[in-house]
């Protein structure tokens, strides 16, 4: 009797199996389609005084030929202006340099007393004013005065500025490039419309005759950043 039931149970149990096979369930799918993530610009423009505005840097601003002590080199004026999606955080201005020798280098250029080290000849590429403003606020780059109170800095208070990183009681590009721990002057109110610096420079009532017929080639960065961290 008691194989009789198992028999009878295990028949039910494939009938049971064979017969859920049997049913179709209605299904219906549909999707979410043209789903996009574009990113945003962060786009700084610039322009040279009066030139058109450019979105691919400028070039000369400062210029000089057949330099000799004591000589400036101009006011150069540079436009800043945010064109991108995207609003900035702050800006950030810095340099870079090279030396281009009139004769070929030899061993001795690794003596930083020698005319081949950039950085010998970036210290006497003096800075003797740089601004920084717009239509409603300046801010003096040099002694971190800010003229002011659209920039939240007032007059005689701390503000960004360049720092004497080699102590000589000049401000020079070499000086411009080291500040900030490399960065430059940072934390700039970002552009708002239209900005500007304008810079002039001098090369050294001291500098000697070690650096004649020597081109100093000069690179300013302008870097907006989107982020406090940056």
């Amino acid at each position: 009797m008691r194989k009789l039931l198992l028999s009878m149970l295990a028949i039910f149990l494939v009938i049971g199996l064979v017969g859920a096979g049997t049913f179709a369930w209605f299904q219906d799918t549909e999707t979410s389609t043209g789903n996009t993530f574009t990113a945003g610009t962060l786009d700084l423009w610039t322009r040279d005084g009066n030139e058109d505005w450019n979105a691919d840097g400028v070039s000369q601003t400062w210029s000089i030929s057949g330099m000799k002590p004591g000589d400036v080199i101009g006011n150069g004026l540079i436009g800043l202006r945010a064109e991108g999606s995207i609003s900035p955080n702050h800006l950030e201005i810095t340099s870079d340099y090279s030396v281009t020798e009139e004769v070929p280098q030899t061993e001795a250029d690794t003596d930083p007393n020698t005319d081949a080290n950039p950085d010998s000849m970036a210290k006497e590429i003096i800075i003797t004013q740089m601004h920084y403003y717009d239509d409603t606020w300046q801010v003096d780059l040099l002694t971190d005065d800010g003229y002011d109170s659209g920039y939240d800095v007032g007059l005689g208070e701390t503000g960004p500025k360049v720092e004497d990183v080699d102590g000589d009681g000049k401000i020079s590009v070499y000086d411009l490039k080291f500040s900030q721990s490399g960065n430059g002057v940072d934390d700039l109110t970002p552009p708002d419309g239209a900005t500007w610096l304008d810079m002039t420079l001098k090369f050294d009532d001291d500098a000697d005759s070690r650096f004649q017929g020597d081109t100093f080639n000069l690179t300013m960065t302008f870097t907006l950043n989107q982020d406090s961290s940056q």
